[in-house]
């Protein structure tokens, strides 16, 4: 108050001297003086370049008022202009430092992913917020080279890479697998991880089995957690309610999302922190009716824990993550029998996971030594019943039609690094996984599987320019005898601006117990596992050229891979309706793609484009051969972000155009069977987020999800999964959505 008083004598005083020409300079986000900028001015007679510096209250004076001057400062944007008054108040734009982003998968330690020698690509919790995310696949829809699938019958969300399914996709919280592969498709459900806990996500695709084992044979998703926040104390309550297309109520329809984030510094070496949070999906009717909807009612709570211990040379953490879901899957209104209620079969599928993970940070001199054990307890209950619409009770059907199986797993892994030398340095690591099993679902008794693997990698600086990381990676595993998985690197800085990274990686995964030993036959099904699997083992050659163009604050990166896969396990209907369908291995899968990217910002803009081609090729059986060519497909995305700095609004558009998904199927016509070309058409998804800032402490978003009000594609698929749903067409979306979120943060160092 006292400055602006200050200042505004000194306009005053400014405006009353004939002689003397004034201008305020201030911040135009925090309205504060800005001193010590450069002023570089011409009068309008001698031409003459002269240099004034504005004082502490910001101030800059004239003897003549300059035709044209020049503002610059360390801090902020140069702006240039001309003066026609002798008070004038110019607001000055900062600098936006753009740090390298700090990444850590695959990492010895953390580093700038300009650095890396792996390509890492994140997703900041700033774009999560920007795109009004409740779910991970809301964030991960607008990413090239991942797709979805849906699961008609169990309400869950598939993912694929690089044209690889879900199963070779790992997926890992802070570095440790998750556990929960459910389903026939033998797939991580990453809509049961809690969007809201997420700091950034890491993905590297390829194979990254020297570091993280079995499953990481598309590549990896790392998702980094919140472990920190500013404050002694503070507290974030966000709530997040949208409608699902036109369906929306207070408590039942469309989705409500809230949320409360608390922590605590005792001290400068703790940190404490819980987060509690509900997601209520009330399900989308579409062309079904009120009970029987085309996508399933969801409803979930999430909660986590977090006590960090940090010390100079050591650093420990424990973390607890929970998960409660519960799905519904309403079946239709039987109201034929006078004499009975009517009723309806209902099914409910019941999800809970228990993820407790401790990790920590040695420094002994120039060592570094990072321990890690973690142990999840994951339960699926299938539970169908007879519901009396009339007085809500609830009776079991038959015990076939129940299902409970649970999986429980103790991981441990520890790395050694900081082993240097003139060469380079050198990582050494062990790492374990122990997993039980049993369940409705499987074959009689407990089921056990266990990994034990030493990985060793080593980055050798061949110039200051070339870098080179072999690695290798053994294990043991109590089914199946395993191959070594090797690996080389390198990344080559053409110049200061160009980087180049080629790569090549051995990849694997071996037969879950689900897919050895899965046995679900009741009158709807008749799926057995195949105890005759064996390992998958691929093939993966990369390469990414990088380059800035500061000219026009342009970055851009052009890549490209290709994946040969051996014995790919696959889910397999046959033609006979007496046999069972079971899992069985292809003799041969290939995938092989290119994707451009690129980033360009200016003044408040900036943009993210990029377009990716894939291809699949695989071979159905030995009879039949191969197919008969790559089958290529399109995908292209782009977000824009302005901020608009006098109103303070932000706006975020995020696109996606997901081209047409074609595979080849065995059809048998007439008694001859051969493959036929089918397809899932393309589709385009748009959303849109306008975001305020009220106060420093709360802001506020709207936005439309789907903006180009997709739902529906045309599906000519006629086989190939318990679940696919057959021909005709398949829902991809919900239709056009609206959401409001408002967050709350409140900080305190008292």
């Amino acid at each position: 108050m006292k400055q602006a008083i200050t200042t505004s004598l000194l306009l005053l005083l400014a405006l009353n001297v004939p002689a003397q020409v004034t201008l305020q300079l201030r911040d135009v986000t925090t309205q504060e003086p800005i001193q010590g900028a450069q002023v570089t001015w011409q009068g309008p007679k001698d031409r003459t370049s002269h240099v004034s510096i504005s004082n502490e209250f910001g101030i800059v004076e004239f003897s003549a008022i300059p035709i044209k001057y020049e503002i610059s400062h360390i801090s902020f944007n140069t702006i240039q202009d001309s003066l026609f008054t002798r008070a004038k108040e110019v607001l000055l734009t900062p600098i936006v430092v753009a740090l390298n982003e700090v990444v850590v998968t695959g990492q010895y330690a953390p580093q700038s992913a300009k650095n890396a020698i792996y390509k890492v690509r994140t997703i900041t919790r700033e774009r999560i917020n920007g795109q009004g995310a409740t779910t991970l696949r809301d964030v991960l829809s607008n990413e090239l080279n991942i797709r979805f699938s849906r699961d008609n019958a169990l309400g869950t969300s598939g993912i694929s890479m690089q044209g690889i399914s879900g199963q070779n996709v790992k997926v890992l919280i802070d570095g440790v697998p998750v556990t929960g592969r459910s389903g026939v498709a033998n797939e991580i459900d990453i809509n049961q991880l809690n969007v809201n806990s997420i700091d950034r996500i890491e993905i590297v695709e390829g194979p990254m089995a020297v570091n993280y084992g079995a499953d990481a044979l598309a590549g990896v998703i790392n998702i980094i957690t919140k472990k920190d926040a500013a404050g002694k104390v503070n507290a974030l309550l966000s709530l997040h309610e949208e409608t699902v297309e036109n369906e929306y109520t207070f408590f039942d329809e469309g989705i409500h999302n809230p949320s409360l984030s608390l922590g605590f510094r005792p001290s400068q070496k703790w940190y404490l922190q819980g987060e509690g949070r509900m997601n209520t999906f009330g399900g989308w009717t579409g062309n079904g009716t009120d009970r029987n909807r085309q996508w399933y009612p969801k409803e979930q709570y999430f909660g986590s824990s977090l006590v960090r211990y940090d010390n100079d040379d050591f650093t420990i953490y424990y973390r607890l993550d929970f998960l409660d879901e519960t799905i519904e899957n309403l079946g239709s209104v039987n109201d034929t029998n006078p004499l009975r209620d009517p009723f309806a079969i209902d099914e409910e599928y019941k999800t809970q996971r228990w993820m407790h993970q401790v990790q920590a940070e040695v420094e002994l001199g120039s060592l570094s030594v990072n321990p890690v054990l973690a142990y999840t307890d994951y339960q699926r209950i299938t539970r169908q019943f007879n519901k009396n619409l009339v007085t809500d009770d609830e009776t079991p059907t038959v015990d076939s039609e129940q299902d409970t199986i649970y999986f429980k797993t103790l991981f441990f892994r520890n790395t050694l690094d900081g082993i240097k030398g003139n060469w380079g340095s050198l990582q050494l690591g062990v790492d374990g996984n122990y997993e039980r099993a049993a369940g409705t679902t499987l074959n009689d008794g407990e089921k056990t599987a266990t990994d034990i693997a030493l990985f060793a990698s080593a980055e050798i600086k061949l110039s200051d320019q070339l870098t080179l990381r072999p690695g290798i990676r053994y294990g043991y595993n109590s089914i199946f005898e395993v191959q070594p998985t090797p690996s080389v690197n390198l990344k080559y800085n053409l110049s200061a601006r160009t980087q180049l990274r080629a790569g090549y990686a051995r990849g694997f995964r071996v037969p879950s117990l689900r897919e050895l030993y899965h046995e679900f036959i009741d009158a709807n099904h008749n799926i057995v596992g195949n105890e005759d699997l064996t390992p998958e083992y691929s093939h993966n050659f990369n390469a990414d050229l990088s380059h800035e163009f500061n000219d026009l604050n342009l970055k851009a990166s052009l890549s490209g891979f290709y994946n040969y896969i051996d014995n790919r396990i696959t889910f397999f209907t046959p033609e006979e309706s007496n046999q069972a369908t079971s899992y069985v291995n292809l003799l041969k899968f290939k995938t092989t793609g290119v994707r451009l990217t690129g980033r360009w910002e200016w003044n408040n803009f900036s943009l993210n484009s990029g377009a990716a081609y894939t291809g699949r090729f695989q071979r159905l059986s030995d009879e039949l051969g191969e197919v008969p060519a790559f089958i290529f497909g399109w995908e292209a995305n782009a977000s824009l972000n302005y901020h608009w700095e006098k109103p303070g609004l932000k706006f975020a558009t995020f696109y996606k155009y997901n081209g047409p998904f074609k595979d080849y199927r065995l059809v048998t016509s007439d008694g001859q069977t051969d493959p036929e070309l089918q397809q899932l058409d393309g589709f385009h998804l748009m959303d849109l987020t306008i975001t305020k800032s009220i106060r420093e402490w709360i802001t506020v978003s709207l936005g439309t999800r789907n903006l180009l009000n997709i739902n529906s594609v045309n599906n000519t698929f006629n086989g190939g999964g318990a679940h696919s749903g057959g021909s005709g067409s398949t829902s991809v979306a919900y239709g056009r959505s609206y959401f409001l979120t408002m967050n709350i943060r409140l900080e305190s160092n008292k």
